[in-house]
């Protein structure tokens, strides 16, 4: 068995054997730990939190498909302007990319911006000069991440191609199946239960409920939104950022202690999110668990498609362990 057959193999056991005992902890464990981790952040009867760091995460939480994605967009723009010969389809490609970048500035401070007003109470009201503000920083950053991008090597632009597509990769995965999950499941949120006074409502992440009555939702739990805990979107986002993972392949990063600092990053990000997911009550263990793992292994899969060409598996799966 060669090193990258073993190597594959013991991580992929690894993280089944972690996932494995977390899962079964959390099926058992999960309205206890949200019952402790909410304590001081959500007030008996309300459906919004107040404690800072829960807050500040739920604001910033979902950050990553938007941070990464721009940057993607932008370094495949710099790669256009390099290394694309034909004129016209060099122009059309700046311009669209320009205006996608743009989009996914835009989106990431709109999004902020509407968790922070759904805090104060303030939802739906964006007043004309906040809109134009969302225009001002988007642009700026858009231009702070061509500077940032045009100073990478010819050598390394060159891999963005593959890089781009691995990121849209688990960015799309991780979202649909976040999104066709948490219909058919119908999970209650502990802040719908918190806010209801009412937890006989409470099941375990298993149990497919379906979706509610929303005016129902609306009286009762005080959001449309209630019955939607499991996975945690928030999570799913927040893992996202484990396509900085991918900057080893596109800078041919050999040392140890800065691949181990992309890991560490990514981990910290992805667990502080969570556990905010928790302290707010807008999800259980189980929920950011399953919803973290799926953000990862969409990172994961898009990184070993497309980067790796299914190499690690081919070395699992063939015959003779090469």
């Amino acid at each position: 068995m060669n090193a990258t057959k073993k190597q594959t193999i013991v991580s992929w056991v690894l993280f089944a054997v972690i996932f494995a005992a977390l899962l079964i902890t959390a099926t058992f464990t999960d309205l206890q730990v949200s019952q402790i981790l909410t304590k001081g952040t959500l007030p008996e009867g309300s459906y919004l939190a107040k404690g800072l760091f829960g807050v500040v995460l739920e604001c910033l939480g979902c950050s990553a498909p938007y941070l990464i994605g721009a940057f993607s967009i932008e370094l495949f723009f710099i790669y256009v302007l390099r290394f694309v010969e034909n004129k016209a389809a060099k122009s059309v490609l700046t311009v669209v990319l320009q205006i996608a970048d743009f989009a996914a500035y835009y989106a990431l401070a709109l999004d902020t911006l509407n968790y922070n007003l759904r805090h104060y109470g303030m939802e739906g009201s964006k007043p004309a000069f906040m809109k134009a503000e969302l225009v001002f920083v988007a642009a700026f950053l858009v231009l702070i991440t061509a500077l940032a991008a045009n100073s990478f090597s010819d050598d390394s632009i060159r891999r963005v191609p593959r890089i781009a597509f691995s990121v849209a990769f688990a960015i799309a995965v991780s979202s649909v199946l976040v999104t066709l999950l948490k219909g058919p499941f119908g999970r209650p949120r502990f802040r719908a239960m918190n806010y209801a006074g009412d937890f006989s409502y409470y099941s375990r992440w298993y149990v497919l409920n379906g979706q509610p009555d929303k005016e129902w939702m609306k009286e009762y739990f005080s959001s449309t939104d209630a019955c939607r805990s499991f996975p945690s979107g928030h999570t799913q986002s927040a893992a996202v950022i484990f396509c900085i993972l991918m900057l080893k392949d596109m800078f041919a990063i050999e040392s140890k202690k800065k691949n181990a600092l992309l890991w560490i990053t990514a981990v910290i990000w992805t667990g502080a999110v969570a556990l905010s997911r928790i302290m707010v009550g807008a999800h259980f263990f189980s929920d950011v668990l399953v919803g973290g793992t799926i953000g990862f292994l969409s990172v994961m899969l898009g990184r070993e498609i497309i980067l790796y060409k299914f190499s690690h598996f081919r070395a699992v799966f063939s015959g003779n362990g090469k």
